[in-house]
């Protein structure tokens, strides 16, 4: 049986990419041939990644073989950039986390949480944001710490406590908790590095074009917006979107009924937890030591591994981690290559120049806004930042931005602009269907929240950067 292929979605990567090909007698003199029909394979392979005849693995190994039988690419070239450092190392984190939610150590977390600070419904919430917070240390699948960790627990408490929606009573507890885990997975996505796939997606194609950040800087950075967002998020929205019950005298019950059903903790949870103290640890002073980030996540999973915590067979299931690797690897070897021929630099020269004048910093905040809103129209975290972010950071550096902080900016706000629709990432899929949040209860606080948190990330996030000298 043949695998189904969306034919119809090859139709516009097709039409861009002959149009663009086609306008090779007329391009841009300081732009060559090479580097012309390669900006056409690489628009056409964006475009394919947007209307998906196939899946983005596919795609993208369709369009580096026909760079290569063009020979735009050498064969030793292409399966040199699966060697990726930065791919790796979301495949790496994308193990461990198998650590955790295998372990039951994810969950155990959050029940002594809850147990601890969860008798009234904000300090359950808080309680529930420091778990999240913990996980995207390690985590960098969204979607996993909420499917796998944060909802069944949310649920399962909610339901505990009267509030159902097959029962018409979300609003009494669960809907608050749900839209609140949510927010919470945004900024925790963004403190972190390691907190999303995007991130390293987004750091890969910054690397690209001579901008690098480490793990520490990325985090430093992060940490004051990250704690202010913290800290409104659950407050805010006790405001806006109040539950009905306030108090939850049962949530200390019910969790350590739930720590009583555990049981102690098993060797594998303790070898867990050690893992993930001793990676947090190298990954803020590794570099010190002349250990790399993606040599900690190699480091964390061979002990996983030598300690029967994961197995292959858990590593061959992570398939997201797999998918990654292959289109990761090659679209950031077509940024790589644009760049080295010259393209990308003519774009920031070409564009810079238009913007001569105009300070930076007003630059960099039409960027970002421009960014976050467009998210709208793109329902993929990753096609959003492979269809847009070189583009938008060659405009960054051609207007003087410097590189640190166009590759944090841009990086950050590749993450809070989740914070627009039901369709803006795999884990407001998820939660958006289960019943607890009205459709227009969530496009409208989501709204609200996309506000606070460009004030927050941008705003504040520029005067903290200045005040840590990073500009």
């Amino acid at each position: 049986m043949l695998a189904k292929v969306n034919y119809k979605g090859f139709l516009w990567p097709l039409v861009l990419g002959v149009l663009i090909w086609a306008a090779t007698p007329i391009r841009p003199v300081a732009i060559t041939t090479e580097a012309w029909y390669l900006f056409a394979i690489f628009v056409a392979t964006i475009v394919a990644c947007i209307t998906k005849p196939l899946p983005m693995p596919a795609t993208t190994l369709i369009a580096v073989t026909l760079g290569m039988v063009l020979k735009i690419f050498k064969t030793q070239e292409v399966t040199a950039a699966f060697g990726n450092t930065t791919a790796w190392l979301v495949a790496m984190c994308l193990f461990m986390s198998a650590g955790f939610i295998n372990s039951g150590l994810g969950k155990r977390i959050a029940y002594l949480f809850v147990r601890t600070f969860g008798r009234k419904t904000l300090g359950l919430a808080y309680s529930l944001s420091a778990v999240e917070t913990l996980m995207a240390i390690a985590i960098p699948s969204n979607i996993a710490r909420v499917n796998g960790i944060m909802y069944p627990i949310i649920d399962s408490l909610s339901k505990e406590m009267g509030s159902d929606p097959k029962n018409g009573t979300q609003r009494k507890l669960g809907s608050y908790l749900v839209f609140n885990e949510y927010q919470v997975n945004i900024v925790t996505s963004t403190m972190f590095l390691t907190g999303l796939a995007g991130n390293m997606v987004a750091l890969g194609i910054a690397n690209a074009q001579g901008v690098t950040i480490s793990w520490l800087q990325w985090f430093v950075a992060a940490i004051v917006p990250g704690i202010i967002s913290l800290l409104l998020v659950p407050f805010v929205l006790f405001k806006l979107y109040p539950p009905e019950v306030k108090a939850t005298p049962h949530a200390n019950a019910w969790a350590t009924k739930k720590l009583d059903e555990m049981g102690p903790m098993t060797i594998a949870e303790k070898i867990m937890a050690v893992v993930f103290i001793l990676a947090l640890v190298l990954w803020l002073v590794g570099t010190k030591l002349g250990i790399d980030a993606t040599m900690v996540g190699f480091i964390a999973v061979a002990i996983l591994l030598i300690t029967g915590v994961i197995s292959v067979k858990d590593m061959m299931a992570k398939k997201g981690a797999w998918s990654l690797l292959i289109w990761l690897s090659i679209i950031m070897l077509m940024s790589a290559k644009l760049t080295t021929l010259g393209f990308f630099p003519w774009f920031s020269k070409t564009l810079g120049s238009l913007l001569t004048g105009i300070n930076w910093v007003w630059v960099l905040v039409v960027l970002f806004l421009a960014y976050f809103y467009l998210h709208y129209m793109f329902p993929s975290i990753t096609t959003q930042i492979s269809a847009l972010l070189a583009g938008f950071l060659s405009i960054a550096l051609g207007a003087g931005v410097p590189k640190l902080m166009a590759g944090l900016m841009l990086g950050w706000a590749g993450s809070i602009f989740c914070s627009t629709t039901p369709y803006s990432a795999g884990p407001a899929a998820m939660l958006s269907t289960t019943g607890y949040v009205e459709s227009k209860d969530w496009w409208k606080l989501s709204a609200i929240f996309g506000i606070m948190f460009n004030i927050i990330w941008l705003g504040g996030g520029l005067l903290w950067t200045k005040v840590i000298g990073y500009w």
